[in-house]
């Protein structure tokens, strides 16, 4: 699963929406939407700190485990391809 779309699970599963969730985490009503939105047409992700900000506002949490720890039902980002360079559109990560 790429971060964006982890992203969207997330908020779906809340109940909140987008602006919403921008709001609560002190952004314009559009920021999740473009964030997201830029991250699909460019092929790049989001920055851990951005995926952790957005979760917490849909009370998510951010947590790195073991491979064998992750319980059923959790959202797994994928690593990116090895073979593909992505852009460096969010430094934070």
């Amino acid at each position: 699963m790429k971060a964006q779309d982890a992203v969207r699970h997330a908020i779906s599963v809340s109940g909140k929406s987008q602006s919403g969730v921008s709001k609560s985490i002190g952004k314009t009503r559009n920021y999740v939407n473009a964030l997201v939105s830029q991250a699909d047409n460019t092929g790049g992700t989001l920055g851990c700190d951005t995926v952790a900000g957005i979760a917490s506002a849909c009370d998510y949490a951010l947590v790195l485990l073991p491979k064998e720890a992750i319980p059923e039902g959790s959202l797994v980002i994928d690593p990116p391809d090895k073979n593909r360079r992505a852009p460096s559109s969010d430094t934070n990560s």
